[in-house]
């Protein structure tokens, strides 16, 4: 009776031991079953970051590289193989200091970002970039490093100056100065008169008459189409910023429809000396004393 019921025994024990040999064989397939998922995730996040066509680089708390897409090592001249595992200071050994302090703040925590910084290198050149900093963090919560999104934007820079360089070039064409006389400046406006236009007008005069010493600046609006509320309000400050310098503005060329727009806006040009034409101005302000007070209008 004994012997059956050991040999019970002993059949149950193997039936648990297989059962638990079972159980771990499940459980180690598992493992292996979430080492390739997570492989395979890995792996595509790699490939993302790699061939992304954002500048995007990836570092841990030292500073050093984890990832890096191939439009961030394009940008910047690097190869993967060159930055991986490596510090960012080591392969830019002239990142400026405040640029570190940025680094070190979004390893605290913050997020940073500027849409157009300059970049001075070693060997004197100027690169501009935009970028964007954030932290990372690891599955239990912790800053792990940071990601930096950047985009080198020197040609975009040099086209906006080249640009801006000439729209002020084409700005200075359409409001020519003309010294005509020793003292006497002749500005003669073409087209609508805008506040860019206004602000540069006035800068470009300003300069003039502090150049030739002159005491009298006429402008001529004979080829502005429309005079209204805001171009009125600028030429009156063109007005008053040119007597603080103690020069005295002759308004010339106010036609018919442009007068009717004046009076019926109710625009005060009181203190500008207004005459019909160019000509009639011309003959204002040579004929007026160097040595005497500010003209009176007729």
């Amino acid at each position: 009776m004994n012997g059956e019921s050991d040999h019970k025994d002993v059949v149950a024990e193997n039936e648990r031991l297989r059962q638990r040999i079972r159980e771990l064989e499940e459980a180690d397939q598992e493992r292996d079953h979430l080492r390739a998922a997570l492989h395979r995730s890995e792996e595509h996040v790699r490939l993302f970051v790699t061939y992304t066509p954002a500048a995007f680089a990836m570092f841990d708390r030292d500073m050093r590289y984890i990832l890096a897409s191939h439009r961030h090592l394009a940008d910047f001249g690097l190869r993967e193989e060159d930055v991986l595992g490596r510090c960012h200071y080591e392969i830019f050994p002239d990142m400026p200091e405040h640029w570190k302090a940025i680094h070190q703040r979004c390893l605290a925590g913050a997020s940073e970002g500027n849409d157009e910084e300059p970049f001075p290198r070693a060997d004197g050149h100027v690169e501009w970039g935009s970028w964007r900093i954030f932290p990372w963090h690891t599955t239990t919560g912790e800053i792990g490093g940071i990601v930096l999104f950047s985009e080198v934007i020197t040609k975009r820079k040099q086209l906006e100056d080249k640009l801006r360089m000439q729209a002020k070039t084409l700005l200075e064409l359409s409001s020519p100065i003309v010294p005509i006389s020793q003292g006497v400046l002749v500005l003669p406006l073409v087209g609508a008169l805008d506040a860019a236009r206004a602000q540069q007008m006035m800068e470009n005069l300003l300069g003039k008459v502090v150049e030739r010493q002159a005491r009298v600046a006429i402008i001529d609006v004979t080829g502005v189409p429309d005079i209204d509320t805001a171009s009125a309000s600028a030429l009156l400050q063109v007005a008053r910023a040119v007597r603080l310098l103690g020069a005295q503005v002759v308004l010339t060329g106010i036609r018919p429809e442009v007068s009717q727009a004046i009076v019926r806006l109710d625009i005060d040009l009181a203190g500008i000396v207004t005459r019909r034409d160019l000509q009639s101005g011309i003959a204002f302000a040579t004929a007026a004393s160097p040595g005497a007070s500010s003209p009176s209008p007729p």
